[in-house]
């Protein structure tokens, strides 16, 4: 049905008179990832995981992408990407929607509709270096969304710079736990300056405002530099939640990774939040039956280190050490939750 339609388009096209338009086969693309792990609890487990040595699925999909050129300066582009549920669990789907979009881009830019990253997520660059992990840092931070019934627009690079804007209606605003909200037209903006990937920049730097996206505002800045073979990188966030005005702090990443040979990296990363709105305390709430407006301080701490080896182009195996330690007060003063969680890991990653 895809091509068909794509050809109607096509058709449609070449009889309005725009004869250089091109249809290009769409890309078949994929990550399997699964990691073997030991965990204290199952606070930052992924989906799949639990306390105790369990296999994880880090979120493992398959997806189409292209393009198709409408004229020579406007081209439809298109992405349908699905998770795929490689675990043994009760639902019976084994796919899971991630990035579902269409969009038309131009020489001014990009505007895409439909379930995307967020632009405030995308502005963390690539200083996750334990990304979709249960080390990924939407375990310290909120923020670290992936949203439907988007409107994003992306610039067209200038000056080694672009600017992203999301916007989502009214009618379709939810919080957190996915709960229809009022609080008007939720919109993110980020600015990207440099390369995050450092091949043609040896530095990258953003800014990202988040108001009112699963309910909650949000701003974040983001450094990465490369210094010789060394790459590091800082984040600071604040983070308001919008229904719980208690919910309220700021957080910060330092992150390193030094090549030790052509094939094995050496990765770090220290980082703590005390706003109460990253993933990881937000599981500890719920563990203590602890109610979000009882909450008076939390505090969450975490250090990362891991070694990547790459077997070929498509194949990686990876491992890791983390360590949380997390804190919850009651407004009554009491302290309800003080402990630590010790994980380690070891994971296999295909890409195609």
């Amino acid at each position: 049905m895809m091509k068909l339609s794509h050809t109607a388009l096509l058709a449609s096209c070449l009889l309005a008179g725009q004869a250089h338009a091109q249809l290009q086969s769409p890309i078949f693309y994929g990550d399997l990832r699964f990691s073997l792990t030991q965990a204290d609890t199952a606070f930052a487990a992924n989906p799949s995981g639990s306390d105790g040595t369990t296999l994880q699925n880090d979120f493992s999909y398959v997806g189409l992408r292209g393009s198709s050129a409408l004229t020579e300066q406007l081209a439809l582009i298109y992405k349908a990407e699905v998770m795929l549920n490689g675990d043994d669990t009760d639902d019976n789907s084994p796919f899971k929607a991630r990035d579902i979009f269409v969009g038309l881009q131009s020489d001014w830019g990009t505007v895409s509709f439909g379930k995307m990253l967020t632009v405030f997520l995308k502005s963390e660059g690539s200083i996750d270096q334990f990304n979709l992990t249960n080390t990924d840092i939407n375990r310290l931070f909120a923020g670290q969304d992936r949203m439907g019934d988007m409107v994003e627009f992306s610039s067209a690079e200038f000056a080694n710079s672009r600017v992203l804007v999301n916007y989502l209606l009214e009618d379709d605003a939810e919080d957190k736990n996915n709960n229809k909200t009022n609080l008007g037209d939720p919109f993110a903006v980020s600015l990207l300056h440099g390369d995050k990937s450092f091949k043609k920049q040896p530095y990258f730097f953003s800014a990202a405002y988040n108001d009112g996206l699963k309910q909650e505002r949000m701003w974040r800045l983001v450094s990465q530099v490369k210094l010789g073979q060394w790459q590091l990188g800082a984040l600071y966030q604040d983070t308001q939640d919008l229904k719980y005005n208690n919910l309220d702090g700021s957080g910060f990443v330092l992150s390193a990774n030094y090549p030790l040979n052509d094939k094995l990296k050496f990765k770090a990363r220290y980082g703590q939040d005390d706003s109460g709105n990253g993933k990881y305390i937000d599981k500890v709430i719920q563990h203590v039956k602890l109610d979000s407006s009882d909450v008076a301080a939390t505090q969450v701490t975490n250090y990362s280190i891991g070694l990547d080896y790459q077997i070929s182009r498509s194949t990686k195996v990876f491992t890791h050490f983390s360590y949380f330690d997390a804190e919850v007060d009651h407004i009554n003063g009491e302290r309800v939750y003080d402990a630590d969680d010790k994980l380690f890991n070891l994971g296999l990653w295909y890409k195609f």
